[in-house]
């Protein structure tokens, strides 16, 4: 199950006794180059190999992997990487609950809570300062612990291929609510494309589709009666305020807005239908682009904010911690684990890692606005201007840990009884939620 990638320094004895040895029957005229080598060689490699659990996979595990072999050559501490890719939460909740934890792990949204009993706060660390504000607040819990190291925050929002917009006469700037959104699928839909692709073979994807649309219509600053406290509390009506999200939903399926294989299509599907054109909407978060454009490097992508439920209200993009990694209290190595940490918070390799799959760096004095997908996003961003706010990640927010999975297997209802699955999923999202807020 587990996929490991790792990474030690050779240990340089032998080298270190040849260079001795070599000293002792060269003439002097060669002394300083021996002098060198000998100094070089001083420096032991250290036994340490530090276990990191990462969420990454495929070319952005090997690019964290090539970061991690220059930590290893630098410092003489290994680290091996592993990657359970879609199996990270399970595999993670296991790790928990047998009390056997990497040295470090990516907290993929959950420092503060979910993990928080299991790291060290790092509060002590000179890259705390660095943090930017945007961010901060989401990395620190009540007691102003922070857990984590965040590398990049992870804006979530529409990404969309150019080509099939302009071509259905479509423009991303003025979609500013559900109906403006539908009138663009139409449109897409005429031209004979799928307006809206999803992976739903991986349940993520459709629990994204809640992710997105829910928080407009309950949680939002502009929400007139708005739910996050009765959210919260455990007293949400799920049948009168949930009901009229699934029914979007399922009003999109009936209308053809959808793939029609959307239960067996894979992640990869909808990332090659974005980038070639087949496709002209996914609905996740932005490394979306970065990842479709690997497919094809000469697609024309960008990003639309989230529209809004309700005419004049505001448009909005959900965000949270990114690339994210904090060290389990009971670590044999520390300081080891600190190490590691400083290096990927220093400015030259934060940016690196955020910029590897497409998000936006956390730490303050470094960017990477040059970079496609931050440009895309600076250009929504502009496009909406003071319509546009910023919410944390729905679930995170406002769901009882554990729940993200149960938003996609209620929304299979929906695909799977068009037109009469709309009860089913609210009764199984329901269920859920009372089960896990009352624990």
């Amino acid at each position: 199950l587990l996929g490991g990638c790792s990474s030690t320094a050779e240990a340089p004895q032998e080298a270190a006794s040849e260079a001795d040895n070599a000293a002792e029957e060269a003439p002097a005229s060669e002394a300083p180059a021996e002098e060198a080598a000998s100094t070089e060689s001083e420096q032991p490699a250290s036994d340490v190999v530090l276990e990191v659990e990462t969420g990454f996979t495929g070319d952005q595990l090997d690019a964290l992997q090539a970061i991690m072999d220059d930590f290893t050559a630098e410092t003489g501490i290994g680290v091996e990487l592993i990657a359970p890719g879609d199996d990270y939460e399970n595999v993670m909740k296991t790790r928990m609950a047998s009390g056997d934890l990497p040295d470090l792990w990516e907290t993929h949204g959950w420092s503060t809570t979910r993990y928080a009993e299991y790291l060290l706060p790092l509060n002590d660390q000179e890259w705390i300062g660095k943090i930017k504000e945007s961010i901060k607040t989401t990395v620190t819990d009540p007691e102003g612990n922070i857990y984590a190291a965040p590398l990049s925050i992870d804006p979530a929002s529409i990404c969309y291929n150019k080509d099939l917009f302009d071509a259905a006469g479509v423009d991303a700037s003025q979609i500013y609510t559900w109906d403006d959104f539908e009138e663009a699928c139409e449109k897409i839909l005429a031209t004979g494309k799928v307006p809206v692709y999803v992976g739903g073979k991986k349940v993520d994807n459709i629990a994204n589709l809640f992710e997105v649309t829910a928080p407009g219509f309950l949680t939002n600053e502009d929400v007139a009666d708005n739910q996050a406290q009765a959210l919260l509390d455990g007293t949400f009506d799920w049948d009168t305020y949930w009901t009229p999200i699934a029914q979007m939903l399922d009003e999109w399926q009936q209308k053809g807005y959808f793939n029609t294989d959307i239960l067996t299509a894979s992640d990869d599907a909808a990332l090659q239908a974005l980038a070639n054109g087949d496709g002209a909407i996914v609905i996740s978060g932005n490394h979306t682009i970065t990842q479709a454009l690997a497919y094809n490097p000469d697609a024309r992508l960008g990003i639309m904010a989230i529209p809004s439920p309700n005419e004049g209200g505001k448009v909005y993009v959900s965000s949270g911690e990114g690339t994210c990694y904090g060290m389990w209290k009971d670590t044999e190595y520390p300081d080891e684990c600190k190490q590691l940490l400083s290096y990927l918070a220093s400015d030259e390799i934060s940016v690196q890692v955020a910029t590897i799959n497409g998000k936006i760096p956390a730490m303050e004095g470094v960017s990477n606005d040059e970079e496609y997908v931050t440009v895309e996003f600076n250009t929504m961003m502009d496009n909406f201007g003071d319509d546009l706010i910023f919410i944390s990640y729905f679930d995170r927010a406002y769901l009882p840990s554990g729940m993200w999975n149960d938003l996609g297997v209620s929304g299979n209802e929906i695909f799977m009884n068009p037109g009469q699955g709309v009860e089913r999923c609210v009764e199984s999202v329901k269920l859920a939620y009372q089960e896990k807020i009352n624990q």
